[in-house]
C-alpha cells in the first residue's frame, strides 16, 4: 500500500496525518506559507520520497497547499462525496478535524491507481482563467436562484429589487465572459483552447472550463476525465447477476457534467458523430444515453 498523507483543510489551518509503513503521525498546522513550511520540513524529517497527499476539493482553501506540494510529491484532489463514501463502508462516524485527516490518509493508502488523478500546479495565467471561470459559475448560479425569487414575489418592490439585482448580475456576467475571453487568448492558454474548439459543439465558453480542468489535474487517460466528470456509468452488481441499469456516478465533478450536457445535446442534434450514434441507437440507447457518451 502506498506511504499516504491525509489534510483536511479549513480557511486558518489544517489538520495532516501521515501513515508510512506501520507507523503514523498526526500535527496541526497553520494555513499559511509558515504553517506550509513546518509542514514541509515535517514531511521530509519522515525520510520517505514516495508520499502521495490526498485531500478534499472544498471550497479554494486547499488550493495553496495541494499546488504547493504538487512540485514535490504526487498530491490528489478528491470528491468530498468520495471519502463520505469510504467512511460509511468502514463505519467511521466520528467527525473531528484529525479523524477526517486520517479517513483521508486511509482513503489514499487503498484507492485503486484509476481513481486517484494527480494535481498539477496550473501557471499564473492558467490560474487566472480558473478563477474567473469560478467567479463566473457562482455569480450564474446566484443570478439563476435571484430568478426564482423574483418570479416568487408577492410585493412589487420586492419584485422590482430582485430584478435590479439580476440586471446587476446580468451585466457583470457578460463583463466576466468578456474578460474569460481575452485571457484564453493568452500564450500558456491559447493553444488548449483552440485546439478544444476543434471539437464538433464546444465554443469557446466550453474550451474554457475543459481546459481548466485539463490543465490542473494529470489525466494519464481519456478513462480517467471520464470518470472525474463523472461520465462513467456504474453497474451495480450482486454475485454473478447485474441488478438494474447502470447509471452515472454521483462523485464526479457536477458543473463539469453540466456544462458539457448542451454541447452534447448539439453533437447529437447535427449528428457530429454519425457512426457512434448509430451504434447506441442499434443497441436501443436513450437520446440521453448517447449523449452522455
Amino acid at each position: 500500500m502506498r506511504n499516504a498523507v491525509g489534510l483536511d483543510i479549513s480557511k486558518l489551518t489544517f489538520d495532516a496525518t501521515a501513515i508510512v509503513g506501520n507507523a503514523e503521525y498526526s500535527a496541526k498546522f497553520d494555513n499559511d506559507s509558515k504553517g506550509l513550511n513546518q509542514f514541509s520540513d515535517r514531511l521530509k524529517s519522515l525520510g520517505c520520497q514516495n508520499l502521495h497527499i490526498c485531500m478534499e476539493a472544498t471550497g479554494n482553501y486547499y488550493e495553496e497547499v495541494a499546488d504547493y506540494f504538487a512540485q514535490y510529491y504526487s498530491v490528489y484532489v478528491v470528491n468530498p462525496l468520495k471519502i463520505s463514501k469510504y467512511a460509511e463502508s468502514r463505519f467511521k462516524r466520528t467527525k473531528t478535524d484529525k479523524q477526517d485527516a486520517k479517513l483521508i490518509a486511509q482513503y489514499c493508502r487503498s484507492a485503486q491507481e484509476s481513481e486517484l488523478v494527480k494535481r498539477q500546479k496550473p501557471t499564473d495565467e492558467q490560474y487566472r482563467l480558473s478563477r474567473m471561470i469560478a467567479a463566473y459559475a457562482q455569480i450564474k448560479s446566484e443570478c439563476a436562484a435571484m430568478k426564482n425569487r423574483h418570479h416568487a414575489a408577492k410585493d412589487e418592490e420586492a419584485a422590482k429589487a430582485y430584478a435590479e439585482i439580476i440586471k446587476a448580475m446580468n451585466e457583470q456576467l457578460e463583463v466576466l465572459k468578456e474578460k474569460i475571453k481575452e485571457q484564453t487568448e493568452k500564450p500558456n492558454c491559447k493553444e488548449g483552447v483552440k485546439r478544444l474548439e476543434t471539437i464538433p459543439a464546444i465554443g469557446r465558453m466550453t474550451a474554457a472550463v475543459l481546459f481548466h480542468h485539463l490543465t490542473s489535474s494529470k489525466f494519464e487517460t481519456s478513462n480517467k476525465f471520464a470518470a472525474f466528470a463523472g461520465l462513467s456509468p456504474q453497474q451495480k452488481e450482486s454475485g454473478t447477476s447485474v441488478r438494474g441499469k447502470g447509471k452515472l456516478t454521483k462523485f464526479g465533478n457536477r458543473k463539469l457534467r453540466a456544462v458539457l450536457f448542451m454541447p452534447a445535446m448539439v453533437a447529437y442534434r447535427i449528428r457530429a458523430f454519425p457512426d457512434f450514434i448509430k451504434r447506441l441507437e442499434e443497441k436501443k440507447k436513450p437520446k440521453k444515453s448517447s449523449s452522455q457518451h
